[in-house]
């Protein structure tokens, strides 16, 4: 856009004999070139649009001719300047503009160099039809290929829709061969798990990874809500005793009442819609049969039983204390009662998995101690909700109550923790992790808790029943009753290695022969010497208690006892030469 600009009409410098600086006169010509412009634009010329224009320096590329009046030529300033774009913005010096010869083109380059040319015209595109059609295809005059394209995609639905319908009459069919021979494959759990099943299972088992689960439940907040995290490991020794303030330990002071339905049936329910069992182990993939049968033996009435006896045996354990000392205890004599029967549950239902379920030792005995806590800790938020309870109960009773759960049960049945983990788990990143710094916890510990010593002491372990039947840590001579071998004191003094905790770590192993007796029984069982106590006369029990015994120890008064203390020699070494994975 040309601008001209007058210059004596106007009053501008220059029109008489004394005229400004140089800059006074370019600035008047910028205000007034950027007036005008803005006038033929139709925009109002304010400060502000002048200003703004101004930003960009409009007059450095443009081209500047003065104009002299016609009537007085050899006057020495002009009349007018006329203020023209450039030479690119002009009309006429277009590329592939006609008339536009070679010289034009030659100084357009030399001015303002190579300039490509872009193709801006649209792409073809088809008719507008309302079925959709490829864009990079043209359409005909006649509109024949969007009815060949429609008549494509008609075809295409059609085959989809045949194959969905096809895919429904082979699922069906499917079901009723399931059915028809016993059971239906979409019912077995493992077999296929909807979407809304997987994530409560995937939930369900993140909270029990935080639970009962190593390494994951060793691996806890500071403090509730706390990002910061802390290992706390399973103490393999020590009391399980609380100390708790007034207004807990009166709240507790009831002792543990829940009927053995109670139990039954809570944990019928858990196992059967919570429990995430399919994603604890890769077997239900091959055979979802496997997972059902384990499923339906999760809460039967043994392992019921077991849970309501390690339940009672957790509270005067450790809230037995918090009573007061007018209200009645539990004796010791007792305790050893509920140890020596929870053993005994223990052993039968160790047998019935082992014999019956393929993978019993890898997957049905963990899931079997992770039922019992999950049934403990139940027992515990049914009877104490304002503690315990998930919604109104203390996080910090909750985080003590799972560590006496898992501690209670390592102690009793799995002192290496082997059978509370789960191989599917032990393998991502995180429980490697947790791995890694609960091996260097237990080597820092002690000298005696070193890994190699752990696993000497693992290689040549006697489970928590064989060393309470042979009274292994009684202070007596020879070791106690049925420690007289040295090759059997040998091997539990291997057996030590590695910081195991000790029969003596829960309760006192029995001394009512009605007891021991039942504990030597369910250790014959379980590494499988058939054999029964012989029967040995009172007369030939009491002399083998007075040879045996030592000095300022009474005689066994039973003849259970006396029975055990004439036999312990040849039991402790039949025990001792059993294999060691019985063991």
């Amino acid at each position: 856009m040309e601008v001209t600009i007058h210059l004596r009409d106007q009053g501008l410098p220059g029109s008489g004999p004394a005229v400004g600086s140089q800059e006074e006169i370019l600035r008047c010509i910028q205000d007034e070139y950027v007036r005008v412009y803005l006038d033929k634009l139709g925009i109002e010329a304010t400060p502000a649009n002048k200003a703004h224009m101004l930003k960009f320096r409009p007059l450095d590329d443009c081209e500047v001719h003065g104009i002299w009046s016609e009537e007085n030529p050899n006057q020495g300033s002009a009349n007018a300047l006329k203020i023209a774009p450039p030479m690119r913005y002009r009309a006429g010096f277009e590329y592939g503009e006609v008339g536009e010869t070679d010289i034009d083109k030659g100084m357009f380059s030399y001015l303002y160099g190579d300039v490509q040319k872009l193709n801006v015209e649209p792409p073809p595109i088809p008719g507008r039809t309302i079925l959709p059609v490829h864009i990079s295809e043209e359409a005909g005059e006649d509109g024949r290929r969007t009815v060949n394209v429609a008549k494509e995609l008609m075809e295409e639905l059609e085959r989809e829709k045949q194959e969905v319908e096809r895919e429904k009459l082979r699922q069906k069919q499917r079901q009723k061969e399931t059915n028809a021979a016993g059971g239906a494959a979409a019912a077995v759990p493992g077999a296929s798990l909807d979407t809304d099943r997987k994530d409560r299972l995937k939930q369900e088992l993140e909270v029990l990874k935080t639970k009962f689960i190593l390494p994951f439940a060793c691996e806890r907040p500071v403090k509730e809500g706390s990002k910061r995290m802390e290992i706390c490991p399973w103490p393999p020794s020590g009391p399980l005793d609380l100390e708790l303030t007034a207004t807990r330990a009166e709240q507790i002071s009831q002792p543990l009442a829940v009927e053995m339905e109670s139990i039954q049936k809570g944990l019928k329910i858990w196992v059967k819609d919570q429990m995430p069992l399919e994603l604890l182990s890769h077997y239900g993939k091959d055979d979802p049969r496997l997972l059902e049968d384990l499923r339906s033996k999760l809460y039967g009435r043994e392992l019921c039983q077991l849970t309501g006896l390690l339940a009672h045996l957790l509270y005067w354990m450790v809230f037995g204390s918090c009573r007061q000392s007018d209200k009645p205890r539990l004796a010791q004599r007792a305790l050893q009662g509920l140890f020596a029967a929870a053993h005994e549950l223990w052993v039968n239902l160790e047998s019935q998995h082992r014999r019956e379920l393929p993978q019993g030792r890898n997957l049905a005995m963990p899931c079997v101690l992770l039922t019992i806590k999950q049934g403990i800790y139940r027992c515990y938020e049914l009877q104490y909700p304002n503690l315990f309870g998930e919604i109104g109960g203390e996080w910090e009773m909750r985080q003590m109550l799972y560590d006496r759960i898992n501690t209670l049960l390592m102690r009793l049945f799995d002192p290496d923790n082997l059978l509370a983990r789960f191989g599917r788990l032990d393998g991502s990143g995180t429980a490697m992790a947790l791995s890694r710094r609960l091996d260097l916890l237990a080597s820092a510990e002690s000298q005696n808790c070193t890994k190699q010593k752990r696993l000497q002491g693992r290689a040549n372990r006697a489970t928590p029943l064989v060393r309470a039947a042979l009274q292994a840590s009684r202070a007596t001579s020879g070791g106690g009753y049925g420690t007289n071998n040295p090759k059997t004191r040998t091997l539990l003094g291997r057996s030590d290695r590695g910081g195991c905790a000790g029969p003596t770590s829960v309760v006192v192993p029995p001394e009512d022969g009605r007891w021991r007796d039942r504990l030597l029984q369910s250790a014959m069982q379980r590494v499988g010497i058939g054999l029964l106590l012989p029967s040995v006369s009172p007369k030939s029990s009491g002399s083998a208690s007075a040879q045996t015994a030592p000095s300022g120890a009474s005689a066994p008064a039973t003849s259970a006892a006396a029975k055990m203390h004439a036999f312990g020699v040849e039991k402790a070494q039949a025990l001792a030469d059993a294999p060691k994975s019985a063991r």
